[in-house]
């Protein structure tokens, strides 16, 4: 791997790694559909004011597709990164708390488990996340296996540290949905991912 290439994670359809894959090539327009590579995504919940967090992607995104848009609370690539012992694919667990930092400048406390995340929210005096599914989504542009999660944080300020997102805003799960049925200037994942995390957290709240 080169220092001066961001290298993601290549696998096949059912999650396995292959190698490390320059990001840049994963998203020629050639490859998009035909090259699957880790995802990880989720949404962000405060039960305070009882709101999701959207946020808006920069216009001026290398990615077309998503520049401008807006999108779930925190995602990205999974890295392939070098360590001190040799090259290894960023997990689900490590990339959901690098991004939320980088986007929205929070701190995310990961769990392994469904239990220990849920006695955790009960608590909620910190921003926690739960990778809860992990599958395959391919269409015409996409090619990903992504590893889903829930964002619980009882903060509502943000910082931007990159130039990754421009906007922010927080939605009931109903003005969500409306927002969903009146706008179109949303990444097309935006409405599965949404109905996804938000059945997920009402399973959590029947617990």
């Amino acid at each position: 791997m080169k220092d001066n290439i961001e290298y993601i994670v290549k696998c096949d359809s059912e999650g396995n790694v292959l190698g490390p894959l320059p990001k840049i090539e994963a998203h020629e327009d050639e490859n998009r559909a035909n090259i699957t590579h880790f995802s990880t995504w989720s949404m962000v919940f405060n039960p305070k004011i009882g709101k999701y967090l959207l946020q808006r992607k920069n216009p001026k995104k290398l990615d077309k597709r998503s520049a401008g848009k807006w999108d779930m609370g925190v995602a990205g690539h999974n890295n392939f990164i070098k360590t001190s012992v040799g090259e290894k694919p960023m997990s689900f667990n490590e990339t959901l708390p690098k991004e939320a930092d980088e986007e929205i400048g929070m701190t995310l406390k990961m769990f392994e488990s469904k239990k220990d995340f849920l006695e955790a929210a009960k608590k909620l005096n910190e921003s926690i996340g739960f990778i809860f599914e992990k599958f395959h989504y391919k269409t015409e542009h996409n090619n990903e296996f992504i590893g889903l999660g829930l964002i619980l944080t009882p903060d509502t300020e943000l910082e931007f540290k990159d130039d990754e997102v421009v906007e922010a805003k927080w939605l009931t799960k109903e003005e969500l949905k409306q927002f969903l049925k009146e706008n179109d200037n949303y990444c097309a994942p935006l409405p599965m991912v949404f109905e996804k995390v938000e059945n997920f957290r009402m399973l959590l709240m029947d617990l």
